[in-house]
């Protein structure tokens, strides 16, 4: 299913959002991806309709041959079993027409049947007691295949939704995760998914299954009456267009309440991130008081769905029951005027009655329907996005690193107004060591965001070795660079596979290997289990500076040509600090590197210094070079630097 969801998105991208018809035919689109799995669902649902049919049409035999007593017949009236045989003889006549079979043969097995129940009559309804067990087993084994395979179309359309919403996550730039807060994005994960699966679970069971029986218990009460089948059935338009507006009402509701948990997620995600300033500052009932205004906010609208839910099954059977009572005194004339027999209306009451069940319950599926449609618009909103940073159609394979990198004339800004980052020239000679320093706001990490396309600048150039990044795959150019944040990122998995990061390939010496060299085997080597132990979200139960060796052998076994080093040591203590730094003096030999550090000694080192200032490049030269000047870099110095050196 790998290519699943991509080629369903490519033909529906265009669905506008509010439009429940459409997004549903564009979820039946992934439903007819499993074709075999709709076909036999809808082959065991016809079994079960079929079944409950010749169950309901054994009960009205029974009651016209063995339970009609003629002596109360009055004088003139036609016997109804000479009526039943009648229409056993229209029946195998048309059998005929249909399927070839011959209507002698098959008048003969039925007219002795008839005549075996009119002397036995209690051993007929013995054996119509026997059909109905056989019966009512083949519809439960029915029921169960039909649930299992309709359920599972239900499950796959799911788990494809979320395959090709997390894939599609996983295609857009930075920025949007930036921009995005990461409670809304895991709602739809959890509970818009769940929405969507708990509506099609529904949706195909029984939209399936109830209108065929519903269809079946129809043909039989149209064969026995049309006239009163007609009157009995006169509820149905006006309940379907009550339960289209109570539909889009559940809709607009569950759409609202969504979005409601959304910014719950957000609010708790946040709170738990930040629980030590939460209880810093004692700010329990603050954070509480916040949750709680989101809970009163989702209650409003659940209670709305709930009041539309409870009121959806009253006004269908009040409908339903008007159309009843009709159908129940227009046949009792028919009956009384000898217009219609007792085994016709007995027959003709069941099907009616059992034809209520599927369409009550067809009531709840146009709720289930129009549930799952809010969610899946919100699902189709991650799947449909296109990445703001894209590969162009025809990117070429980037070069590795020979000669420099440069910026030409460089513009960016992030929302498109104030400027970040004006006409940046520079050139970095491959394997040189380049520092950023200047005051917060300056523009450094901007600039090396810039390298791996994290964003796309507005004006100019990037090159490597004159290749425009633009131009190349995306690949291509991020398998040649390294970063190592101030934050640093782990994942709750072994160490081992942590360092790895998804290279299953590299041999348990070469991530040895990368530990040493970022001076973290002496304390991996500790751990119970090595490098087999299980690190907690974000390496919790590691200190600073031990997550922060983890990453840099992250980046040591990637042997990248270009290393990015922003902030990677600011938070550390000093002896924390003294092993990364040994590390990195050894991992930055021969590769260019682009350091951010308010760390005079990681300044010092550097080849080059760039001092930044308003999103230019303000100064450029060496630590003393630079010092000499008495400029921007003087006062960064004195203010930033110089209180270290002198401690």
């Amino acid at each position: 299913m790998a290519d699943f969801g991509s080629d369903i998105t490519s033909q529906t991208t265009d669905v506008p959002k509010g439009s429940a018809y459409k997004v549903y035919r564009r979820l039946i689109g992934y439903a007819l991806q499993y074709k075999g799995k709709l076909a036999v669902s809808m082959f065991f649902a016809l079994v079960i309709a079929a079944s409950f049919g010749l169950m309901l049409g054994s009960v009205g035999a029974v009651v016209t041959l063995s339970v009609f007593d003629p002596t109360e017949m009055e004088a003139g009236d036609t016997d109804p079993k000479d009526d039943f045989v009648d229409k056993i003889h229209s029946t195998t006549n048309r059998m005929d027409e249909l399927i070839g079979w011959s209507p002698a043969d098959l008048d003969t097995k039925f007219l002795s049947l008839v005549d075996t129940m009119r002397a036995n009559p209690m051993d007929a309804i013995s054996t119509v007691c026997i059909v109905v067990v056989i019966l009512a087993l083949i519809i439960g084994i029915a029921r169960f295949l039909q649930e299992y395979f309709a359920g599972s179309i239900g499950a796959s359309i799911t788990t494809d939704l979320a395959s090709g919403m997390y894939a599609n996550l996983m295609r857009q730039s930075v920025g949007f995760f930036e921009a995005k807060a990461s409670g809304e994005i895991l709602a739809r994960f959890t509970n818009d998914i769940f929405m969507v699966n708990r509506g099609l679970a529904g949706v195909f069971v029984k939209l399936m299954r109830e209108p065929m029986k519903a269809g079946m218990f129809l043909a039989i009460a149209i064969h026995e009456d049309p006239m009163l089948t007609l009157i009995g059935v006169c509820a149905l338009p006006p309940v379907f267009i009550v339960l289209m507006k109570i539909g889009k009402k559940v809709r607009r509701s569950v759409r609202k309440s969504l979005q409601r948990i959304a910014s719950l997620a957000s609010i708790v995600n946040e709170t738990i991130g930040g629980i030590q300033i939460v209880k810093g500052y004692s700010m329990e009932k603050y954070e509480t008081g916040r949750v709680q205004k989101e809970i009163n906010n989702l209650r409003k609208f659940l209670f709305k769905i709930v009041k539309l839910d409870a009121a959806t099954a009253p006004i269908t059977e009040f409908m339903l029951i008007l159309g009843i009572v009709a159908f129940v005194m227009f046949s009792a004339y028919r009956l009384e005027s000898g217009s219609l027999d007792a085994g016709s209306m007995v027959a003709l009451y069941i099907a009616l009655a059992m034809m209520l069940d599927p369409i009550r319950k067809l009531s709840s599926v146009n709720n289930m329907i129009q549930t799952s449609v809010a969610s899946a618009e919100r699902v189709f909103e991650f799947i449909d996005m296109e990445p703001e940073i894209k590969e162009v159609s025809n990117a070429k394979v980037l070069t590795p690193l020979e000669d420099a990198i440069r910026f030409e004339n460089v513009h960016f800004s992030y929302d498109g107004k104030a400027k970040v980052l004006q006409g940046i020239d520079l050139e970095i000679k491959k394997g040189e060591m380049v520092a950023l320093v200047g005051f917060s706001g300056a523009g450094k990490s901007t600039l090396v965001k810039l390298l791996p396309r994290f964003y796309d600048i507005q004006q100019g150039k990037i090159s490597f070795d004159g290749q425009d990044i633009s131009e190349a795959t995306f690949d291509s150019l991020r398998s040649q660079i390294s970063m190592v944040t101030q934050e640093t990122i782990l994942f709750a998995d072994s160490i081992r596979k942590n360092i790895a990061y998804g290279h299953e390939q590299y041999t348990d010496e070469r991530v040895k290997g990368a530990a040493d060299a970022a001076n973290a085997s002496e304390f991996v080597d500790k751990l119970p289990n090595g490098y087999e132990s299980i690190l907690g979200e974000t390496g919790a139960n590691l200190s600073g500076g031990q997550r922060q060796r983890l990453a840099i052998a992250r980046a040591i076994i990637k042997d990248p040509a270009i290393l990015i080093l922003d902030e990677a040591t600011s938070s550390l203590d000093s002896e924390s600090e003294r092993l990364i730094q040994e590390a990195l003096d050894q991992f930055v030999e021969g590769r260019t590197t682009f350091v951010i550090a308010h760390r005079l000694s990681t300044i010092q080192r550097a080849d080059r210094i760039l001092v930044m200032e308003d999103g230019r490049i303000a100064e450029d030269g060496t630590h003393d070079a630079l010092l000499a000047q008495g400029g921007i870099y003087r006062r960064l110095y004195d203010t930033q630097f110089g209180n270290q050196e002198n401690g």
